[in-house]
Formats: C-alpha cells, structure tokens, sequence
C-alpha cells in the first residue's frame, strides 16, 4: 500500500509542476456491486474475471471484507463477469454493456456448490445508473451507423434531448459550418469536443468552438453529457465525448460510401415577401463521403493498431448571393481526415494507448464579408491543416486503485487566404453590394493547446459503506494568434462604381493572446447500504490570462499606425473559483432498475481568449479617407486620398480596460429526476431542470453616464412625438449631452442585471438498445429561458437598455421532441427513422439580438438603434424534421456483410423559414440567409449509400 500512495503521490507532484490539460472526463466505465451467499451474507475474497472484446488480457479482482467489488477504467464495450468463491458454484453473467461513464451495478448471488459447477445468469443486462447523477445520452455504433444523419458531431448532437442547436442540418449540408449549441439554459456556445477524453478545443474567442471536423465512422461511441457531471469535469454545457475505435484480437474493418446530388432531390420552394420570390437557402448540388477503415492485432493481447481515413465533399448553390447575370455563385468544400490508433498491453495491469487525429477542412470560396455579391477573386480561400496528437496510460495497483493519465497536442492553422494570382486590391461597393478584385483581408489564425491530466480511483468498502474515492490534477496552456493583412494595406470603396474612399488597415498585424486553466478537484461516490448513493465532489480551477509580448512588422502606413511593439500586459484575469458538486442516488426498489436522482451543481462559463483579445493594443484598426480620382482611373493612388488631416472614420484601437475585481461567471442547476427500466430493455425517465447563471460581464463607457442622457418623448429634429414603428405606440428615448458625444472609456465588468435570468424545464426520455430487432431514443421537453438580454454594447445607455428585461433567451424553443428508432422489418429490411420538432425561435435566433429599429431623428450622438419589442415577442416557424432509412445487410461470408442504404431526408419536403430580417424597415421579417446559415430548410433529398463490413 505504501508503495501505491507513494505512486499517487508521485503523479500528482509531477501534474502540479506541469503548466500544461484540462476537462478530463471519463471514457470509461465501470461494474460494480457486491457478492453475497443465499442468505444474503457478504462473501469476501470471491475472485471475478471480466473479459470482453475490448481487453487484451481479462481483469481480476477480489471482494473486500463486506463483499464489495468495482472493476474501473473499462473501455466501452460488452463484457461477460464470472465469479467463484470456495464452497459455492461458479457465477457467469453475459452480455453486460459499458458506456462512457456507466456504472453497472451487478450483484452476484452465490449458490452453495463445487466451484466447477456454473450458474449462468441470463436476464438483461441492467441499463439503469443507479450510482452516478450525471445526465448524458450515448450513441453507440448501432445509433451512430443506422440513424440517417449529417454524420458530423453537431448533427448526431441535435438527436440528443434538449439540445436546441443554432442552425438545422439536412443531409449534411450543414457539415462544413460548425454549428452553436445549448443544452438545458447552458450559455449557446459552452460546448466541450472531447477527445478520448481530453478538451481540445478551440483557444480563441470565447473558448466554446473547435478547429477540427470530425470522421464519424472513426468513433466506437460518441456521448453526451448535459448535466450534472462530476467534479473531473470543469463545464457545464454540451460536453461532446468522442471516444475513438480501436484495434482487437479480430482482424476488422469498414468502408463505406455515400452520394446524393441535386438530380436526387426535390428543389428549392422559395418562399415569398410582399408577393415576390426571394432567393434564400442553399441547396446541395453534390456530397460524396467515402470512408474506410482497418483494425487489428500486430500481437495478439498485445499490440493493438486501428486505422481510418475519410474524403468528404460537399458542393452547395447559394441561392442569395448571384453572379451577375444572375446564376447562383456555387460552394465546394473539401473535408479529409485520418486517424491512427495504437494500444499496448505493457503488463497485466498497465495500458498504453496512442491516437494521432488529422483534419483538412478546405472551403474554396468563402464568403462571409456580408456583401449580397462577393466575386470568385475576392472570395477566401480556406485550406486549413489541424491534428490532435495523445497518448494515455492506465494502470490498475492491488485491484482497488487505478491510476489514468493523459496528454494531448493540438496544432491548427486555420486561413483565410487569396485565390492563386490574386495580386489586386480589393473593391467594395456599397450601393451594388459587391466585393471584387480581391478579398477585404487575408487572415490566418495559428493556435495551439497543450493539456495534461492525472487522476486516481481508490475504492474502499467497508468503510461507513462502498467508497468509490477519484482525484484529479489537470492543466492546460492554449495560444491564439490572428495575422491580419491585405493587398496594398488597403480597400478602395465606390458607390455605384464611382470613387468614393479608401480605408487603411494597420496591417501587416500579428496578435496573439493567451491563457493557462489548471484545476484540482476531488469526488467520491459513497454507496450506504444497497440503495443509497452519495455523489460528494469539488473542484478548484485557476484561470489566468494575458497577452504576450508581441510585434508587427512595420505597417504600410507608418504614420497612421507607428507603434509596432507592445510588451506582456499584466493579467487581464486571475481568477480563482470553487464548485461544489452534489448529488444523491437512490436504489428504489434495490434490484437496480429503478432510480431517484437529485443534485446541485455549480460550473464555471467556458473561457477562452477572447477577453485578452478585446483588451489587445496590437488589434485591428482603420482609417478611411475621402478619395478623389484625379486621373479618372478608378485605382487610389496614395496622392490621390492619403491625407491624415483629413481623417473621416477611425475603427479599432484599444479604448477598454477591464475592471480589477472581474469575477468568472458561473452557472447554478439543480436536478431532480427518476429513471425506470420496464419491459423489453427500455428505460424511461423524467427529470426536472433548473439552472441560472451569474457574474456575466459586458462593457460600460464611463465616458456616457446614465446621467449623461435626457429622457424624451418628442423628436429633436421635428418636435412630433416619438413612435415605435412596430407597435406605433408612443415611446421614450434618451439624448446624450452633446459634450460627451465620441468619447469612450470603456470598462469591462460583472453587470448585476445580468444576474435576473432562469431556465426551467421538464424533461420525458427513453431509450432502448438494440435487441430484439429493435432500438429507441426518445426525448420531449418542455421549457422556458427568460431573463436580462445580453447583448447590449453599452450597459450605461439606456436606448440599449429599452425592451430587453425579461426577454426570451438564447434559443429558447418551448417545446422539442426527438425520436430515433431502428426496426428490423421482415426480410431483414432494416428501416430507421429520425425525427425532430422545434417549436419557432424568437427573431432573431442567429444574432441573438431582439428586433431592432433605427432611429435618426436628431439625437446628439446620431442615429442610434433601438429594440422595438422584447425578444420572443416574434418568433419562426416551428421546424420538425423528417429523415427515413431503409437498408438491406446480407452476408458475403460469416464476417463480411454488405448493406446498400437509402436515406431520405426531409421527407416532407417542409420549406420551413429559419430565419428572417430583424431591423425594421421595408424588408423587415423578409427571409434571409445569415452567416453562412441558410434561412430555410434544404428540401427532401434522397441519399444512397453502400457499406462494407467485416
């Protein structure tokens, strides 16, 4: 024991010396229980052996002195538990399926007999937790390969109950866009892409996004987790856990390809305003996903190596943006990725595991500049490289304590570049909404994270009751960079192809930001008795970030942008925070079937660079002059605008600061639900929801005090009375003091208004494995987000301020229902459904603002834009989504099989709009497409496929 506690001791030291991994969550999971004779007696020293496909070599250990036992660390899999005990007959229970995270709770009754004697138990499996509080959905292959989906994360993660994502993917022509998400009043975008089981995330804005595309066919298991998650993990959002196949003892392997094209689908029906067309969404032209994969032993319960390699295009018609004879411009977008994994059985008990992930993610002409035309030379150009590289060891000391530790690299660089032979400047014209000549900038966003973590498991029986003890030490380092430049340093601007001006950039520009997390957090699940769980945890986090020290190359301008330098800033946020995590879980009738679950838990907002990006001297900026064309030839020489007396917009610069006493906001949720398996292997359940959050920050111009503006009720310009052009009710304005007009001092800080927010929901779920020709997830919620809006950029102007308390949240939709199913039909047609309803979201969903109006009317700081209704006053159209499959497997040989697919999507054809103009005006509620988020649905489409599997 010494010996063990000296290891632990060890690993720990050598984690806190380390500055850099963060969010570790469990890839494994566990069986558990307890061994007693018939009259109920603990049995101590009983030895069990689990086996299963996904171990090299069986696991053994032995019951302690109250006949409790736990095998921890168990990749996911189908595991068959034998158990003998001197005097009694040998105990066999197959077919026990573990899930990242499931805690299988098995407790052997021995009968009195020789030991060569079996007893093979052959009821199910239990498919109910009764141990853990944590709330997550799991798809395992049979869900990840029969449900017809966008096989990307985002579309596999809007299956999940009470996710509401921020865009609605048919066939896959979402996959290119990585989509925004919340989960049960989360933060949209608090969203963790687990790696086996390590946070790999984007570093930069607010640290909820990621650089990578993944190969859906590379993932044994892909998990959820919503809510209620344990201490070892630090976010409270959509935990998104992708858990990597793996080599075995049996050679294995797929390929697969699917292919759909616009002769395959049903066309667009453009909806109307005011009685014309409007030219909105983004139709598939052609996607072709080709996959193939390989796994296998090099030894025998020795070496272990899986391989996998994705091509993926998509070509979409982007039905708003027209050339200018008036065809639709087209998207091609290319993705690749690859995945090599190799395992080693170093010793009975220690395991080795390596796993190399890479993605390309290629958009050919991207266009995101906000223009209605964007030609093919000043479109982007995005070729973008990224890969994960981690290795993981377990080992198992005496049975009761297991030691997991993780490291992992993340390098990305992701682009914005020129087309080849693009050497121009670039054109934009605001009255014909065109970009041509060249892209507004190029853009390249280097970032990397290096993480680590420890953790041990020590289970205790005996002990007051069964202690399942874990403890953790994670830290990470993320790097954010963004290279900005353009052709010449400039753009040229025309109004209907005459001159007009000419904005200078500070470029070339070279940021770069940083932060380091490191957390320590403990957590025990203390079984009392047989039915009694206690789920008892903390963590401490440590966040601290700054911008480096840092330099541009000299800027095309040097006497508009002269300073180049700028040395380390201080820490623009130290924070220290401690979340408790609470639960409690109750056996109900003993037998583990049943459950009542409650909970309080605390998370820390996911953090990333972004507040050291806003507060970053070396930012981006501009000037823009007036330019007179003395030569008449449209191309801005430098005589014919650079005047810096003459200075007509100036954007960028560092006018904020942020306030010392900065705290990290924080989410509060409480949990109370009930869990049942009946009949057939299905579990059904219903929880209740509860969460806010607090200490949310934004800014305020000290410059512009609330008591810098007047209250009025009359227009200055005309003296007619202010109306609200949607209600054209009377309504109240505020006119700031002229002297204070232009000024800004800008601090970033906690704002208590933001405090007034709640979500409350309940929630129905169901789910069944596949058996008996048959699976099942169900989920139907109902719930409301309402409170303080948060995008107001000035929180001491009250024209901000107007119609946004008590507002609908985020992507509030009262009611969502999802449904998933596989059944096996006669002649072993396999038929599947997916289906989703949304009810509408409040306009508008995508920006998150509440519609808007502008009012130029006189003000002293000009016009000024104003929300004329509460946001979710107006809400979309409810979305639901019909997707269908029909396949027929047939054996080649005992272990290949070949299954042509048919997936039909959007089998209703519904041309549901999904988003619409917010700002008041003529074309307010017009449907329209918004970065990059077509505002309607991609019509019924069908797709064939054709997959090979052995």
């Amino acid at each position: 024991m010494k010996k063990a506690l000296f290891a632990l001791f060890v690993l720990f030291l050598s984690a806190l010396l380390t500055t850099a991994a963060w969010a570790q969550v469990a890839i494994t999971g566990r069986i558990q229980g307890t061994v007693a004779d018939p009259s109920g007696a603990a049995v101590p020293g009983a030895q069990l052996t689990v086996s299963s496909s996904a171990l090299m070599t069986p696991r053994t250990t032995k019951t302690q002195s109250d006949g409790g036992y736990i095998f921890d660390q168990l990749p996911p899999g189908t595991y068959d538990l034998n158990v003998t005990a001197s005097g009694f007959s040998s105990w066999v229970q197959k077919g026990i399926v573990i899930n990242p995270g499931f805690t299988a709770t098995i407790r052997p009754e021995l009968k009195v007999g020789e030991v060569s004697q079996s007893v093979e138990v052959t009821g199910e499996a239990p498919i109910v937790d009764v141990k853990s509080n944590q709330t997550s959905t799991t798809f395992d292959d049979a869900l990840l390969q029969n449900i017809p989906s966008g096989r990307d994360p985002w579309s596999t993660v809007t299956q999940a109950p009470g996710t509401t994502p921020d865009r609605f993917d048919v066939a896959g022509n979402q996959s290119f866009q990585q989509s925004t998400m919340e989960v049960h009043g989360s933060v949209p975008g608090e969203q963790v892409y687990s790696f086996n089981g390590l946070r790999m995330n984007w570093p930069g804005a607010t640290g909820g996004y990621t650089s990578f595309y993944i190969d859906h066919d590379s993932l044994q298991q892909f998990q959820v987790v919503s809510d209620n998650a344990p201490a070892e993990v630090g976010v409270g959002g959509v935990y998104m856990n992708m858990v990597p196949k793996s080599g075995s003892n049996q050679l294995h392997g797929l390929a697969a390809i699917y292919y759909d094209s616009a002769g395959t689908s049903a066309g667009v029906s453009e909806p109307t305003f005011n009685g014309s067309k409007v030219d909105v969404g983004s139709p598939i032209i052609m996607t072709r996903d080709t996959t193939a994969q390989l796994g296998g032993p090099i030894i025998k319960d020795k070496w272990w190596i899986f391989g996998s390699w994705r091509l993926y295009n998509v070509k979409e018609s982007i039905l708003s943006v027209r050339r200018q004879d008036g065809t639709p411009i087209a998207d091609p977008n290319h993705q690749t990725n690859a995945l090599i994994r190799s395992d080693f059985q170093l010793t009975k008990n220690n395991r080795l595991n390596f796993v190399w992930w890479f993605n390309e993610q290629n958009r050919f002409f991207r266009r995101d500049e906000g223009f209605a035309f964007v030609s093919e030379e000043a479109a982007w150009r995005q070729i973008e490289p990224a890969y994960i590289l981690q290795g993981q060891w377990t080992s198992v000391l005496r049975n009761n304590i297991v030691l997991d530790t993780r490291i992992g690299y993340m390098h990305q660089l992701f682009p914005l570049g020129r087309q080849p032979g693009v050497t121009t400047f670039s054109r934009l014209d605001y009255n014909l909404q065109t970009v041509t000549g060249a892209p507004i900038y190029t853009f390249l966003n280097p970032a990397q994270v290096l993480a680590f973590a420890t953790s041990a498991s020590y289970y205790r029986g005996n002990w007051g009751g069964d202690h399942n003890f874990k403890f953790g030490v994670e830290a990470s380092t993320n790097r954010n960079a963004y290279f900005y430049d353009a052709n010449q340093g400039i753009n040229a601007i025309y109004l209907s192809g005459v001159p007009s001006q000419v904005t200078a950039y500070n470029f070339p520009l070279r940021q770069y930001s940083t932060y380091h997390e490191t957390a320590l957090y403990g957590q025990d699940s203390w079984t009392i008795g047989r039915r009694l769980t206690l789920n008892l945890g903390l963590r401490f986090q440590h966040f601290r970030t700054f911008n480096p020290k840092q330099t541009s190359p000299a800027a095309y301008f040097p006497t508009l942008f002269p300073t180049r330098s700028f040395p380390q800033s201080a820490d623009l946020a130290d924070w220290n925070t401690v979340r408790p995590r609470l639960g409690v879980a109750f056996d109900v009738t003993g037998n583990g079937n049943s459950v009542i679950r409650a909970s309080f838990d605390q998370f820390d907002v996911i953090e990333g660079t972004q507040l050291a990006e806003n507060l970053n001297p070396n930012g981006f900026s501009s000037q823009t002059f007036d330019w007179t064309d003395a030569n008449g030839d449209g191309i801005p020489q430098t005589s014919e605008w650079f005047d810096p007396s003459k200075i007509q917009q100036s954007a960028g610069g560092a006018f904020t600061h942020v306030d010392p006493k900065l705290k990290r906001p924080h989410s509060t949720e409480v949990n109370v639900g009930y869990e049942q398996q009946v009949v057939q292997n299905i579990r059904l359940g219903v929880n209740y929801y509860y969460r806010t959050t607090k200490d949310l920050f934004g800014s305020e111009n000290l410059a512009n005090p609330a008591s810098a503006y007047t209250a009025i009720t009359n227009r200055p310009d005309n003296g007619q009375p202010i109306l609200n052009p949607y209600t054209n009710k009377p309504m109240t304005l505020y006119n700031l003091n002229p002297a204070l007009v232009g000024q800004t001092n800008a601090v970033i800080t906690n704002i208590g208004l933001l405090n007034h927010n709640s979500y409350n929901a309940v929630e129905f779920t169901g789910q069944k494995r596949m058996s008996s020709r048959w699976q099942l997830l169900a989920g139907f919620t109902v719930q409301r987000k309402k409170g303080q809006y948060t995008g107001i950029g000035d929180f001491f102007n009250p024209n901000a301020l107007i119609n946004t308390a008590n507002s609908i949240l985020d992507y509030d939709s009262p009611y969502v229902f999802k449904l998933d199913t596989t059944y096996i039909l006669p002649a072993k047609v396999s038929f599947s459904a997916n289906f989703q309803h949304y009810t509408g979201y409040p306009l508008d969903a995508q920006s998150g603002a509440p519609p808007q109006a502008v009012f130029d009317i006189g003000l002293n700081q000009g016009p000024i834009s104003v929300p004329i209704v509460q946001r979710g006053n107006i809400r979309l159209d409810p979305v639901n989504l019909l997707n269908l499959r029909f396949s027929r497997p047939t054996k080649i040989t005992e272990r290949v099989q070949l299954e042509p697919m048919v997936d039909l999507f959007n089998v209703t054809n519904a041309s549901t709009v999904t988003q619409k103009v917010s700002t008041f005006g003529p074309d307010f509620l017009r449907p329209a497409d918004e970065n990059g988020n077509p505002g309607i649905l991609q019509p019924f489409i069908a797709r064939f496929g054709l997959r090979l599997t052995f």
